[in-house]
């Protein structure tokens, strides 16, 4: 299998809106999710384990185990604009009506398989930047579930 690239990736947000099974059928089931536009780029995301230790005096051997799992954020570098529904949604999940309420976020990659996850939005930032035509700004999303691996879009 090749690696794919990523140009055709779309994220689709549904506010304050969660499945009623955290599986593709409640996934499915969603309605009114907002495409979030003008991403420039996504950080990577998913979990990852505190590794915990405990040394017996008697051995000094190092014991390890998983123990909190953080499945972590995922930063959205994006070109501002202010109509665009998806980014509206998402700064209203920051600070507005839905502040502090878990969404839903299925992203599609170009092959048309999605991946799906809840979260809430920690930062919704604006970067003037340097003497340009761009104004950007940035998007965490803290995520709070594993990640699904889905099939493509129904």
């Amino acid at each position: 299998m090749a690696v794919q690239g990523s140009i055709g990736t779309t994220l689709e947000f549904f506010a304050a809106a969660l499945p009623t099974t955290y599986d593709e059928t409640g996934i499915n089931a969603l309605t009114g999710g907002v495409l979030v536009g003008e991403i420039a780029s996504y950080s990577e995301y998913g979990g990852s384990g505190n590794v915990e230790t405990h040394t017996p005096v008697d051995t000094g051997i190092v014991n390890k185990a998983i123990g909190v799992i953080d499945y972590g954020q995922m930063a959205l570098s994006i070109g501002k604009d202010k109509t665009d529904a998806g980014q509206v949604a998402l700064k209203d999940a920051f600070d507005g009506a839905n502040a502090r309420s878990i969404g839903t976020f299925v992203l599609t990659l170009p092959d048309s398989t999605r991946e799906a996850f809840t979260g809430l939005i920690s930062s919704f930032t604006t970067n003037p930047g340097t003497a340009g035509p761009f104004i950007t700004g940035s998007c965490n999303v803290e995520l709070n579930n594993s990640v699904l691996q889905l099939a493509a879009a129904p």
